[in-house]
C-alpha cells in the first residue's frame, strides 16, 4: 500500500472523497488544523483545500486508527511529537501537559501527516557520483520536508545491494518499515538513540557503513565522532539549504572543522521538482 492510500484510511469519511482527487498531485504531506480547512502539501506549497473545517473529534478519529485503537499505547512516541504509522509519519501539536510519566497531550490540535513512499532509483545517478573511486563520509542536506529521508533510504539500498554491509540506526521507525526495502545487506536497529544504537551495531554486525537520519542534537554528534573514531563510514542527514547553511550552525561547524564528512548531497527544490548535486568538503 502506498502513504496516500494508507493516509486516506485514516481520514473521517467527509474527506476521503475529496482527497481522493489529490492523487495526481502527489502529495507530500497532508495538514489538519482545528477550526480550518484541511490542507495538502505539493509542488513546494501547502494548499488549502475547499472541504469542511476539522474539528477534535476527526483529529481523534484520525489517531485511534493510526494506532489501530490504543492511544495510550502510542503515547511514548506522541511525547517526541510524532507517531509512526507504516509509510506515515503523523506530527501532533495541541496543549501538552506534564505528570509524571513524562507528559502527553491534554489535547490535540493539529496532525502533518507526512506521506513517505518508496522511489527506487532517485538517488542512482547521484550515488555513482559521489561513489565512483569508493565510499566517502557523506551528508544528505535540504530543508525540512526536501526529500532527505527518501534519498537516504535509496542510498542506502543502492549500496547495500552493491555488497557494502549497512547498519542503520532507525532512532524513529521511519527508515525501515516492512513496506520499503533497504537491501540485501541491511542490519537494522529500531526504538533507540543514535548513540546506542551505533554502539550496538559497532559490538554486533561489523557494518563498514552506518547510516542514520537527522543529526539535530549533541548526543547525536557524539554518536557520529564514535563511529567515525571506530574507523566506520558514515551516511546521515542534516536540516541545511546549503554548505554555507550548514556551517552557520554550531553543531554542524564542528563537525565540518574535524573533517568527518568529505561529500555532500544537496537536494533542492525547482518547481516542485528535485534536484540532486554532489559536493565535496575540506577540497
Amino acid at each position: 500500500m502506498n502513504s496516500f492510500r494508507a493516509a486516506l484510511e485514516l481520514m473521517p469519511g467527509k474527506y476521503r472523497s475529496e482527497l481522493q482527487k489529490l492523487s495526481d498531485k502527489h502529495p507530500e504531506e497532508l495538514r489538519l488544523r482545528c477550526g480550518r480547512e484541511p490542507a495538502a502539501s505539493y509542488g513546494g506549497r501547502e494548499h488549502a483545500l475547499r472541504l469542511p473545517p476539522v474539528d477534535e473529534s476527526d483529529l481523534r478519529l484520525i489517531l485511534e486508527r493510526a494506532t489501530e485503537g490504543s492511544l495510550y499505547r502510542a503515547a511514548e512516541a506522541m511525547r517526541q511529537g510524532y507517531y509512526c504509522c507504516g509509510p506515515l509519519r503523523i506530527g501532533v501539536c495541541g496543549a501538552v501537559t506534564a505528570n509524571r510519566a513524562g507528559g502527553g497531550y491534554r489535547c490535540v490540535t493539529s496532525l502533518a501527516i507526512r506521506l513517505s513512499d518508496e522511489h527506487r532509483g532517485v538517488c542512482e545517478k547521484a550515488a555513482g557520483e559521489l561513489y565512483q573511486s569508493g565510499f566517502y563520509n557523506t551528508l544528505l542536506l535540504s530543508p525540512p520536508g526536501g526529500g532527505k529521508t527518501t534519498a537516504l533510504r535509496d542510498i542506502i539500498r543502492l549500496l547495500s545491494d552493491g555488497g557494502t554491509r549497512l547498519g542503520v540506526v532507525d532512532e524513529r521507525g521511519e527508515l525501515s518499515d516492512r513496506v520499503f526495502s533497504l537491501g540485501r545487506c541491511t542490519d537494522v536497529i529500531s526504538g533507540t538513540d543514535k548513540l546506542s544504537g551505533a554502539m550496538l551495531l559497532l559490538r554486533s554486525m561489523n557494518p563498514q557503513v552506518i547510516a542514520m537520519d537527522e543529526i539535530s542534537a549533541p548526543q547525536d554528534t557524539e554518536a557520529v565522532r564514535k563511529i567515525f573514531g571506530c574507523g566506520t563510514g558514515l551516511l546521515a542527514t542534516a536540516h541545511a539549504a546549503s554548505v554555507e547553511d550548514l556551517a552557520r550552525r554550531e553543531i554542524y561547524r564542528e563537525l565540518l572543522t574535524e573533517r568527518v564528512f568529505t561529500r555532500t548531497l544537496t537536494i533542492y527544490n525547482d518547481g516542485g521538482v528535485r534536484r540532486y548535486e554532489v559536493g565535496r568538503l575540506g577540497a
